[in-house]
């Protein structure tokens, strides 16, 4: 199998792992997404077809069990409730780890993934039935919502239809193919057509590349491409910035008009590629963002609270780079805020607060600058822990202490390590926290 096909598979595996965090969050707070759960099932069941395909046997093996508990969930058999949540967020996470170790090694490596299959099994075998919904009436495209669901714009055709399309075997060979499947044979519809002489192995091979497209053409009008070689074509276009001023200048020392023409007209050209190639760059906020409803999530049960998360300005955008260095410190203030700064429910209601905590993300433009804010509607920082907690770590000194006022202490929390160990309920009002980029 090429290598090409190989890193096709992860990188697209990788995003549809993504959107399976944010899918399963959603449809934890709307169980009854009928369509929502379609989709999920859809991404799990391709994602096991290529990985069976590619010889990928326990990415397989796990992705298997997972597709048999939500066709269950997708058929309205088994209730969606929060352990059957954990668990597929739990398969997510066991997906990505293989998929890691494929990248770094080539292999699954030796991994033992039995207690998560048994947890998977049990699930489908105990949870309760789920009601029946009334039937789903399709909307006419024109009701359809903005913003469908990352999962439902993901339906590439499958394998079998593309093999009849493209002439490479017939109906009755995907059939016959199928009915063996059906008999309880493991393999993938294209191992059984290439072990029965159906079809050669390139057939196959080009029917994945052929759904790869297809999924683009379904989705956004987009391609992938190696950030080493947008960084080589940023280069490129600022040396030819460079190159553009000296003409410039040469063309106008030169007094021809028909030369300082051109050299305006390239400058202007130049301009506008150097803008062009840097917006390739560029991110919306939303990207990572997006991650973070998992985050909460997993937080906010692990704590036995219930927090909602609010997100404004998802579509600012910044450069990948600034994106991937602030995504850790974003993780640490989310997780914090759940952790730390939103109270218990009981503690919530005993202050005369909803029970449900609020997470709030907001990201702006102002003078310039891109501002990301972290803010929670728990107790706030307790002032005179932190000025404690700075006196005792020695980042600050006694006199110091008696200097600072709230913005100098509110700094020592973004020390390495910082952190005051209990909760305290603190002073009351919100909590926010901004960084200017």
């Amino acid at each position: 199998m090429s290598d090409e096909i190989v890193r096709e598979f992860l990188a697209e595996s990788h995003e549809k792992l993504d959107m399976l965090d944010r899918e399963f969050v959603q449809l934890e707070k709307d169980p009854a997404n009928r369509e929502r759960l379609a989709g999920v099932f859809r991404n799990i069941h391709n994602l096991k077809g290529a990985s069976g395909f590619l010889g990928f046997k326990k990415l397989e093996s796990v992705a298997h069990v997972g597709e048999s508990l939500l066709s269950k969930l997708r058929d309205g058999e088994v209730a969606l409730n929060p352990d059957v949540t954990t668990a597929l967020l739990q398969l997510v996470d066991a997906l990505r780890q293989m998929l890691t170790q494929i990248e770094k090694s080539g292999g699954e490596g030796a991994r033992d993934d039995t207690p998560l299959i048994a947890r998977l099994t049990t699930l489908l075998l105990e949870q309760p039935l789920a009601p029946r919904p009334p039937p789903v009436v399709p909307p006419r495209p024109s009701s359809l919502p903005e913003e469908e669901s990352a999962a439902q714009k993901i339906a590439p055709p499958s394998i079998g239809e593309i093999l009849i399309s493209e002439g490479a075997a017939t109906a009755a060979d995907i059939a016959s193919a199928m009915q063996i499947q059906h008999q309880g044979d493991p393999r993938h519809l294209g191992e059984i057509l290439v072990e029965r002489g159906a079809v050669k192995p390139q057939d196959i091979v080009e029917a994945l590349r052929i759904q790869q497209v297809a999924r683009f053409a379904a989705g956004d009008s987009s391609i992938r491409v190696h950030l080493e070689l947008l960084d080589t074509l940023i280069n490129l276009v600022g040396q030819l910035g460079l190159a553009s001023n000296q003409i410039v200048q040469f063309a106008n020392a030169s007094k021809d008009a028909a030369i300082v023409i051109l050299s305006q007209q390239l400058h202007l050209i130049t301009t506008k590629l150097q803008a062009s190639v840097m917006k390739t760059r560029m991110q919306p906020i939303g990207a990572i963002w997006s991650q973070f409803s998992r985050t909460v999530r997993d937080v906010a049960t692990d704590c036995g609270k219930t927090v909602h998360i609010e997100m404004v300005g998802r579509e600012i955008e910044l450069d990948k780079a600034v994106i991937e260095a602030i995504k850790d410190p974003l993780t640490h203030l989310i997780r914090n805020a759940v952790d730390h700064g939103i109270e218990s429910p009981a503690q919530r209601a005993a202050a005369g607060k909803p029970s449900q905590g609020l997470l709030s993300l907001r990201a702006y433009h102002a003078g310039g600058q891109v501002i990301v804010e972290v803010s929670d509607d728990g107790a706030g920082l307790a002032l005179e822990r932190v000025r404690r907690k700075g006196i005792e770590k020695g980042l600050i000194s006694v006199a110091q202490s008696l200097r600072f006022g709230e913005p100098e202490l509110l700094d020592l929390i973004f020390q390495p390590g910082f952190s005051t160990a209990e909760q305290s309920p603190g002073r009351a009002g919100k909590r926010k926290v901004n960084k200017r980029l």
